[in-house]
């Protein structure tokens, strides 16, 4: 008998152990690593639209997120070939089904104000204006070692061996 129980004991110690680890990474791990996530990604949105109004003089049309999206993520060197990533080469964010959603899958917003641009997520809760709220006003802006201009010319040299 005593044979069966510190059997049952080896058995639910290392449950135990394995359920509390197991909850402390679904509350506590996946949580901040998708907030951190949702912050690089709004700070590299306004990476990318910053050098896009840069590079154009002017800011793309916000109202159409279907435009915007292709504008951001496809955009067409001076040889004609288009730039893989655009103004979003080597930043994080994802365009998809027509819109530019945060990391939980929300729509994000975006306004300008002058030369400024505020990309703005609801955050984990979903719900706009309380304090999970995300902006890029709020985030510290990345480094980012792959820009579009960088892009063009890896694609310009790669092209230039091509036909050489």
């Amino acid at each position: 008998m005593a044979d069966v129980k510190l059997f049952l004991w080896s058995l639910l110690v290392p449950a135990a152990c394995a359920g509390l680890l197991a909850g402390l990474v679904a509350k506590v791990v996946i949580p901040r690593f998708l907030l951190q996530a949702n912050q690089e990604m709004v700070a590299d949105l306004r990476g990318g639209l910053s050098e896009c109004h840069a590079e154009t003089g002017s800011w793309p049309d916000l109202s159409d997120a279907r435009q915007f999206g292709l504008l951001m993520y496809n955009v067409i060197g001076a040889d004609g070939r288009r730039i893989p990533g655009g103004y979003m080469n080597g930043r994080s964010g994802e365009f998809s089904g027509g819109m530019l959603p945060d990391v939980y899958g929300q729509p994000l917003k975006f306004s300008v104000v002058g030369d400024q641009v505020l990309v703005a997520s609801s955050g984990p809760n979903r719900i706009w204006g309380d304090a999970d709220d995300v902006s890029s006003d709020q985030v510290q802006e990345r480094w980012q070692p792959a820009t579009l201009a960088q892009a063009r010319a890896e694609a310009e040299q790669r092209a230039a061996k091509k036909k050489s």
